[in-house]
């Protein structure tokens, strides 16, 4: 239970790499060392094999050449795959309907999946990838890696620590205070066009008020970002942001 006393909290808001959209995941699942490929030959070689398959079945581009879709599947101990949607990808699948329909197409031909070594045994493990049709037709090019561009507070060398003043500013926790520290991690998204939207609490503090104290204080910062961007399609960037509360 929250108590009434002075507090001091400190913030850290942590980014994400391509494979992870700060995403909750089922916990029997794990994600890839830095240092193991969930495809034979890394990320290039999936994108020449994706381009390959193209070709070999005759499938056929999508119409809308915006569209990006986020593929994600559960790499199993036997080097087969599962297609995975969470709150990652689903809106993505409705609205790049095409792009979906074509990951999973290709994906049925796909062989060269690696299971992930973890503490020296095998796991099923998470791997994702960015497809951009557009770019793997026609205008494919040997090497390919999509251009990736994360969301930026305010288009800001150093928006990241611009948004955690806002955070601090932002959240009213005046009246509230607790005998240990705990952390709350706080989801949200910026949208296409910029926007914070879809802020949620991993797990409640216990106390309703001081949660909706949190999740009031980032809905309040209107400051807009710069949308992330893949292949220069701005698409949706779910952050993960970590709050650790300490007692003065």
């Amino acid at each position: 239970m929250i108590m009434i006393k002075k507090i001091f909290f400190i913030i850290s808001l942590l980014s994400f790499s391509l494979n992870v959209f700060g995403q909750k995941v089922h916990s029997q699942y794990f994600f890839y060392p830095k240092e193991q490929d969930s495809y034979e030959g890394g990320e290039k070689q999936f994108y020449k094999d994706f381009h390959q398959i193209i070709i070999d079945k005759n499938l056929k581009p999508c119409e809308n050449k915006a569209e990006v879709y986020y593929l994600k599947v559960i790499v199993k101990e036997d080097g087969s795959v599962k297609y995975l949607k969470d709150d990652s990808n689903s809106e993505m699948a409705l609205k790049n309907k095409c792009t979906y329909d074509l990951g999973l197409e290709v994906l049925k031909y796909m062989d060269k999946w690696k299971s992930a070594i973890i503490e020296g045994e095998k796991k099923p493990a998470v791997a994702s990838f960015f497809i951009v049709p557009d770019d793997l037709f026609d205008h494919y090019k040997e090497g390919y890696i999509p251009q990736y561009d994360a969301a930026s507070f305010e288009s800001m060398p150093d928006g990241i620590s611009k948004f955690r003043e806002e955070v601090v500013r932002r959240i009213d926790i005046d009246g509230f205070n607790w005998s240990n520290g705990f952390k709350l991690v706080v989801n949200f998204t910026v949208n296409t066009e910029g926007k914070i939207q879809d802020v949620t609490l991993e797990e409640s503090s216990g106390v309703k008020e001081f949660d909706n104290r949190v999740i009031d204080g980032i809905k309040r910062i209107k400051k807009k970002w710069s949308p992330a961007k893949v292949g220069g399609v701005p698409v949706n960037y779910r952050f993960k942001l970590p709050l650790n509360f300490r007692p003065m």
